[in-house]
This record gives structure tokens, C-alpha cells and sequence, in this order.
């Protein structure tokens, strides 16, 4: 009897576990815990910055995808406690979770964990300690080999390669790649005797079977490099294969870290502008810089100011940007600061995340956002205004919420030109008759697109920017 009531319980407790487990919320959070510290007898300055980042690294060939952070200002002095939070829900038991840490000052970096502290599963726990290395007091450090941090590759980095690689029909392209232990990068090349130049940043990752360091952009490896040793890389093809050739294919370590004094890029990043200063954090490395304010500032800090939930509020912003020195706002000397040399748009609701891998040009439902200098927004009872490339006929069809354009497209690289085709034929109402002929000139006047993140534009024939759309869903 007595054993019949002890089953009795042990069945009871059963099912109110199991009933415990499912009803757990969707997106219920639990926390990952646990200290930093450094060796160095170092005091850490107010405006220090402790950030430790909840990372997915199950794919060797891939860039690690983040989780979740925590981010602390004025953290004190070590050992810091964290506590990052993550949705328990986007945690799968079959792949493998890591904690990072740093130190900022003034948005450089200064120290950094070089190991990998497994979390959460196949046996990992939820509380990790962790010890960091010093790299020096900016993202940019200028020091010799001996300030870096040897990785489990190989490389002492920060570091600097730089080399003349071959080119078909110029006299050379000029190579300046820069890699930090916190896995980004920047990336200048410029061609000889052709006025060209191609600068990019992002993440970097290596693939520890073939000692593949690979250059990752919007989502895709842009470059692979064969890691021959601390001192050398050698370009691979686009395919992470050996270059048959009798040139040179290597770059060589230079014995400090230079840095690249002006990249000019498309950037996409988290925008705030507060008592009159503003910060743009780049989606792709998570860096944040100062703004300056000229060139065409003022666009974007008005559309901020237009769109943003609340003063200080992030928001994503997207333009044509340069990153240069410039003053410090407070205090001597200079820091990396962004120009911005083309404002496009900002982005309310949209987040980083969304926008670290570019969209597909075809088969993408493109909203129209832009046409112009004209905004463009659904009509009342009318369709949403779109675009959509379907690849494979080619053929597209387009419409502001009236009338669907119909017709083919030639695509060759990054032009693009649009052929006439049918259409149907009903009267539009103001303004959807006037939007309907504007897009009608511009498809006709389109030679050029780029995405960058979620966001496709075309340009005319000079370059100059026609229109303006954002991925709203994918096929």
C-alpha cells in the first residue's frame, strides 16, 4: 500500500513537471552569468564600455551568429559581473554556443577574450568565467607584434598585410587588409592605372581543417586567403581554391598595424543623435562612431529627428559613407569618425540584425519606398506599391497600387535595363496616376542597382539614384 502511494506521488510530480515545462512562454528568458577580468594592473577610466556577447559558432565556415548581449557602461573594475539575456527558445541542443567579452574606451578596443567559453549545451554550462588579453587602448592600434594576441590560428593579431596581387587588365591591385582578434576586419584595394578602388569591412572567420581565413561581407565570404603562416597569406579563388599561376598571389605581414586612413563604403548601422552629439553603430562590425557633422549630416539628422519613437532612440540608417579622422569632440587628438557623403534613408522598426546579409535581387517582393525624391506609400484600398524580378524568365512586373507593369529585364553584372511589355489600362486617381508615370520613367531610365542589407536602389545611366526599395519578404 505504501509502495502504491509513493508511485502514486512520484506520477503526480511527473505530470506537474511536464505541465511546468509546456507551459513555458514562447520567447521566455533565461540568462547567461558570469565574471571578466584581465591580468594587467590597470584601472579602467569612466567612459569605459564592458560588452559580453552570447554567440552561435556551430558553423566552421561561417561568421559566428549572435544571440544576445549585454552591454555595460562605467562597469568598474574587474572581475565584472554579466548577465546576458537570450530567448530560450532560439537555443537548439544540436549546435554549439559561445560567451565573448571586451573592453571599450571611447569605442576602441582595449582588451578582449581570445577563448571561446562554451555555454548552455552538450554539457556546457550557463555560468562561464573568463580571463581577457589586452590589445591596446584603440581599435586601432599602432604597437609591434609583441601588444597582440597569438589566436588559435596562428596569426598575432592586430596585424597588417599588404601586397601587389595580379590583375588581368590593370598593372596590379593594391591590397591593405587589416584583422583584429575581435574578428572584423577592413579591406582597401585599389587598381593600377585604372581609377578604381573597393574598400570593405565586416567579419572575419577561419575554417581550422583547410587554415582558410575567409573576408565575410552582406552574409557572403568577399575574399579567401590560405593562412601559410604569422607573416604571409596567399588569395584563393572565389571558390576557396589554390590560384594555378606562376605570380605572386601573397601578402605579407608589415611589422605594425597601419591604419586604413579613409574607407569609403555604403554603410547601414543603428543611428542616435542626443544633446548634440551623434553615433552611428555599423551593423556589420558593431563598431560605433562619432558622426561628423558636415557634408550631408543635416539629412540624416533631420529625418532622424522626424521618425524616431523617442529622443535617443536607435535608429537604423543606411548612406554612402566615409570613415576618416576627425577631432575629438572632447579632449586632443583624433578618432575614426563617419562623413556622411550620401544619406539614403532611415528605417523605423528595422534592426541590425535584419540586415547583415544582403537580399536577393530576384524573386524578392520589393516595396517601392522611394521614387525620386518622392515617398511613396499604399493608397487607401489599393495595393501595396511593389516590385518583383523573377529570375529564371526574366520578367517583371511592378505596380503603385494601380496598373501592373509587365515586361522583361537584361541583367549583366550590376547593370540592369528594363524592356516595355504590357500593362492593363485603368484610369488611376490622383496621385497614383502621377506616382504611375513616374515609375514608368524610371524603369525606363534604370541602368545600375546595389543592395545593401534589405535595401535595393537603381541608378541612371551616370550614376545618379533613381529609386528606393526595401525587401519585404523573400521566396
Amino acid at each position: 500500500m505504501r509502495a502504491l502511494l509513493q508511485v502514486r506521488i512520484l506520477m503526480v510530480g511527473l505530470v506537474v513537471a511536464l505541465t511546468t515545462v509546456a507551459a513555458a512562454p514562447a520567447g521566455a528568458q533565461d540568462k547567461v552569468t558570469g565574471t571578466a577580468s584581465y591580468r594587467e594592473r590597470i584601472a579602467l577610466p569612466p567612459n569605459a564600455v564592458f560588452e559580453a556577447v552570447l554567440q552561435d559558432v556551430s558553423r566552421a565556415d561561417a561568421p559566428a551568429v549572435e544571440i544576445s548581449r549585454q552591454r555595460i557602461e562605467n562597469p568598474g573594475q574587474p572581475p565584472i559581473a554579466f548577465s546576458i539575456p537570450y530567448d530560450r527558445a532560439r537555443i537548439d541542443k544540436r549546435l554549439t554556443y559561445v560567451v565573448r567579452t571586451r573592453i571599450l574606451v571611447d569605442e576602441q578596443l582595449m582588451f578582449t577574450s581570445d577563448t571561446a567559453h562554451r555555454v548552455l549545451t552538450r554539457g556546457a554550462p550557463a555560468t562561464v568565467t573568463v580571463m581577457m588579453r589586452k590589445v591596446g587602448g584603440q581599435a586601432t592600434p599602432t604597437g609591434g607584434e609583441s601588444n597582440g594576441t597569438l589566436g588559435a590560428h596562428g596569426m598575432l593579431l592586430p596585424a597588417t598585410f599588404t601586397g601587389v596581387l595580379p590583375c588581368a587588365d590593370c598593372g596590379g591591385i593594391r591590397h591593405h587588409l587589416n584583422l583584429w582578434p575581435d574578428q572584423t576586419y577592413e579591406l582597401h584595394r585599389s587598381w593600377i592605372d585604372i581609377d578604381e578602388r573597393q574598400d570593405n569591412m565586416g567579419r572575419w572567420s577561419v575554417d581550422p581543417e583547410r587554415r582558410m581565413l575567409m573576408l565575410w561581407g552582406a552574409g557572403e565570404p568577399i575574399a579567401h586567403f590560405a593562412i601559410l603562416s604569422n607573416q604571409r597569406l596567399r588569395l584563393l579563388d572565389s571558390q576557396g581554391r589554390p590560384i594555378e599561376s606562376e605570380l605572386s598571389y601573397e601578402l605579407a605581414r608589415q611589422g605594425a598595424l597601419e591604419p586604413i586612413r579613409d574607407l569609403e563604403l555604403p554603410l547601414a548601422g543603428m543611428f542616435v543623435y542626443m544633446a548634440d552629439a551623434a553615433r552611428l553603430t555599423e551593423c556589420q562590425t558593431g563598431r560605433s562612431y562619432p558622426v561628423a557633422m558636415e557634408e550631408d549630416y543635416l539629412q540624416l539628422e533631420r529625418a532622424y529627428t522626424e521618425a524616431r519613437p523617442a529622443p535617443g532612440a536607435p535608429l537604423l540608417a543606411t548612406l554612402e559613407g566615409r570613415i576618416t579622422e576627425r577631432p575629438k569632440m572632447d579632449g586632443e587628438g583624433t578618432e575614426a569618425a563617419v562623413v556622411v557623403r550620401r544619406f539614403v534613408n532611415v528605417w523605423p522598426g528595422e534592426t541590425c540584425e535584419r540586415n547583415l546579409a544582403d537580399a536577393s535581387l530576384t524573386n524578392t517582393y520589393w516595396r517601392i519606398v522611394r521614387l525620386g525624391d518622392q515617398e511613396v506609400r499604399a493608397a487607401e484600398g489599393h495595393r501595396e506599391p511593389h516590385l518583383l524580378l523573377r529570375a529564371g524568365e526574366p520578367r517583371f512586373n511592378a505596380t503603385v497600387g494601380c496598373n501592373q507593369i509587365i515586361g522583361g529585364y537584361v541583367l549583366s553584372g550590376d547593370a540592369l535595363r528594363f524592356e516595355a511589355g504590357a500593362s492593363t489600362m485603368m484610369a488611376c486617381p490622383p496621385p497614383l496616376d502621377r506616382l504611375e508615370q513616374r515609375l514608368r520613367g524610371i524603369l525606363t531610365k534604370a541602368a545600375g542597382w546595389r543592395v545593401h542589407g534589405q535595401f535595393l536602389e537603381f541608378d541612371d545611366a551616370k550614376g545618379k539614384p533613381l529609386a528606393l526599395f526595401q525587401a519585404v519578404y523573400l521566396h
